[in-house]
């Protein structure tokens, strides 16, 4: 499937994306749109969200990926239709899921799920070991379900060589077919010990720094346990010494002081100061993050919300001033001057 690239635009920086079609369901119809899949790891779905937030939408099905007769559809503001005769259903939850992170893996110059199982499949003809086994298996089922007929890019066989020496001997596999597909590969494919030749030899995986979505807790549910990353909400319950007042968070202290437009930055990045000194266990927190993009997810949408937030064009002052301070403590910790 074509997906074409797209890209948006963060504080300047250029981020590459590709789009997929696929249907999100709202009530009673399932919207055809365009997903948005970015380098930096977040899926535009109606909005950002992270890989692991997008999981879990299609796991409960906000994001479609099976269709029944008589299903209502539409395209916003364009037509809207019923599905007449469901021929077939190639997706799973787990397949879609799969390959949307084979395309962020892509999308960042790192091996995709197939590039691993080629890498696999000769670590395995060099030593044929069960623990290898293992690892071949492992990487054959991270293949997308709906993708693995194409794995071996030979349509005379499908991906028959590579179930057989991931399995191995059994129930599925016959020895007439594992030695067969033993030769398939020698066949094929040569020497394995020449593999890093023909696949290039496989980098070291990057430390990974995605973008940081900080999302407010739902209200009915209280703050979330374990906390996680929500104690870098301005929010979550860390008092702060400011002057001769002590606030029970940064919000309250931003609220109390209530500064002109001009200073309003200014303000928000001395509460965060003093959060994260006063605090070493959560500015232990946000060093964590690494360098991750820091995006802030506003409480509602208005024009206040809407300069501290990254939602729409909002302009993620939150999330820059996070990023500030996070670089600071870095200075500080390694005794560097400011």
């Amino acid at each position: 499937m074509s997906k074409p690239k797209i890209h948006r635009i963060v504080d300047g920086e250029r981020i590459d994306g590709v789009s997929r079609p696929a249907f999100l369901r709202n009530g009673d119809h399932h919207y055809l749109v365009q997903l948005g899949i970015y380098a930096d790891g977040l899926i535009d779905c109606w909005g950002l969200v992270t890989l692991e937030e997008f999981a879990a939408d299609v796991r409960r099905g906000r994001v479609v990926t099976r269709f029944e007769d008589g299903m209502r559809a539409a395209v916003f503001e364009t037509v809207e239709w019923e599905f007449g005769r469901v021929l077939s259903h190639p997706l799973t939850p787990e397949s879609l899921i799969a390959e949307v992170r084979d395309d962020i893996d892509e999308l960042n110059g790192r091996p995709d799920a197939v590039q691993r199982a080629w890498h696999a499949v000769d670590a395995f003809r060099v030593e044929p070991t069960e623990e290898r086994r293992a690892a071949l298996r492992a990487a054959y089922e991270q293949i997308p379900e709906h993708e693995r007929h194409a794995a071996l890019a030979d349509h005379s066989v499908g991906d028959g060589p590579l179930y057989d020496l991931a399995m191995g001997i059994g129930e599925q596999v016959t020895p007439d077919q594992y030695r067969e597909s033993l030769d398939y590969f020698e066949e094929e494919w040569g020497d394995a010990r020449e593999c890093p030749a023909r696949f290039g030899r496989p980098e070291p995986e990057p430390e990974e720094h995605p973008t940081v979505v900080l999302a407010p807790w739902p209200p009915a549910t209280g703050a979330p346990e374990p906390p996680g990353l929500a104690v870098l909400r301005n929010e979550w319950p860390a008092p702060i010494r400011v002057g001769d007042a002590t606030y029970a968070s940064v919000s309250e202290a931003y609220a109390a002081i209530d500064p002109p437009a001009e200073a309003r930055t200014a303000v928000m990045a001395a509460l965060l100061r003093a959060k994260y000194r006063q605090h070493p266990e959560l500015a232990a927190v946000l060093t964590g993050t690494g360098t991750a993009r820091i995006h802030w997810r506003p409480l509602w949408s208005d024009a206040f919300e809407d300069f501290w937030g990254c939602e729409r064009d909002g302009r993620n002052w939150t999330g820059r001033l996070l990023e500030l301070v996070r670089s600071e403590l870095r200075l500080e910790g390694l005794g560097l001057p400011l």
